[in-house]
């Protein structure tokens, strides 16, 4: 007797995938790093930067990518901050190395690479606590 209708907190009460939001997350990151290495390459092209700064400039769009698309994967799972966060960094990482197995034919994995998991896990954790913070 006590059927009635349910009401629209009781339906979407689920918590988002994990999987999903991590992926999402890596691909805002891939997203918004697109968008700073094309406002990067067009202050290159019209002002005196040279080429010297390509390589720092590079770690560090992908450093603040990774910072953002940690924070925003635990800004919507609410759990595990560090850890989706760093798994969010390794993920976006991956796929990079992935996309320049594909791409680039003399691409080699070196002892860097190991340093760069790291470092893209720590980022992604502190993206991570960042984003459960907000």
């Amino acid at each position: 007797m006590g059927r009635g209708r349910r009401s629209a907190k009781t339906v979407q009460s689920q918590p988002p995938s994990t999987v999903l939001v991590i992926i999402k997350g890596v691909l805002y990151a891939y997203l918004l790093s697109l968008v700073l290495f094309l406002i990067f390459s067009a202050l290159m092209q019209y002002t005196n930067l040279t080429e010297a700064i390509l390589p720092y400039t590079v770690y560090a769009i992908s450093l603040v990518a990774i910072f953002t698309g940690a924070a925003y994967v635990t800004a919507r799972l609410q759990a595990k901050g560090w850890l989706n966060g760093g798994l969010t960094g390794i993920i976006y990482l991956v796929g990079l190395v992935i996309m320049a197995l594909i791409i680039l034919p003399g691409f080699s994995l070196d002892a860097s690479y190991l340093v760069k998991t790291v470092v893209a896990f720590l980022v992604g954790a502190a993206g991570g606590v960042f984003g459960i913070n907000m």
